[in-house]
């Protein structure tokens, strides 16, 4: 397994205070099960050196897929409301989905750290959201910006 990958793992292990991982890893993927509810998966595809962030949203009703394709489409566009990852809909099973890729050495250690929790939060948004239009409401398709550190 690549040696920036499991760096990568390693400071998420800190960061989350997570016991050591076997050495050697049984899998290329680290799923994490976040306390506000969202499960990330974190993979590794070793053909293409690159770095997946993945999870699932939620699911929706049929009649409120033409709601949710529409609001998929506005927040992709130009990422505008995904920090940089994309939704998708698998509208076979009803489940929209948002996902992330970057290749494994462009990243380090706390900057990734950052990258998984951006993502989490985006995804914790887009899960309310997507519980919105399932409701019948509208969709807002922004995110709220990260709060500053800076005070």
């Amino acid at each position: 397994m690549s040696s920036p990958y499991v760096s990568l793992l390693e400071a998420i292990r800190a960061h989350c205070n997570l016991p050591e991982f076997p050495n050697p890893l049984p899998s290329n993927q680290l799923v994490l099960e976040l306390e506000q509810g969202c499960t990330i998966t974190i993979d590794f595809e070793e053909e293409t050196s690159m770095v997946l962030l993945f999870t699932e949203i939620g699911t929706y009703q049929i009649d409120a897929e033409a709601a949710i394709l529409s609001s998929i489409a506005q927040a992709n566009f130009l990422w505008a409301a995904t920090s940089g990852s994309t939704l998708s809909a698998r509208t076979d099973i009803q489940t929209v989905y948002l996902a992330q890729q970057f290749p494994v050495n462009s990243i380090e250690g706390e900057p990734f750290v950052e990258r998984v929790e951006e993502f989490a939060r985006v995804a914790q948004q887009w899960k309310l959201i997507v519980e919105g239009v399932e409701k019948g409401g509208v969709a807002e398709t922004t995110v709220e910006e990260k709060p500053s550190s800076e005070s």
